[in-house]
């Protein structure tokens, strides 16, 4: 498994311990933004990602009744020079 693979599964598992359901979770590999794809996204969810260290970028709606929330990992101190 890949180190991207890897990361995927993580969030992809923390995002599941939060309570949304998952439609599905892609990742663009250039920006580092992870592109989530469920039912329901409200206030509750949004305070939840940002704990687990995800930060909201925006909420689209689809014509069949999903959202496509985009997703970046927060700058943690750790990460900045």
């Amino acid at each position: 498994m890949s180190k991207s693979q890897e990361e995927m599964h993580v969030w992809r598992k923390k995002i599941e311990m939060v309570g949304i359901d998952i439609k599905s979770l892609d990742q663009d590999v250039d920006t580092n933004r992870f592109k989530l794809k469920t039912k329901l996204m409200n206030q509750h969810f949004i305070n939840e990602l940002d704990k687990i260290g995800l930060q909201l970028i925006n909420i689209k709606g689809t014509f069949n009744g999903k959202l496509v929330v985009l997703l970046e990992p927060k700058l943690s101190s750790q990460d900045t020079p």
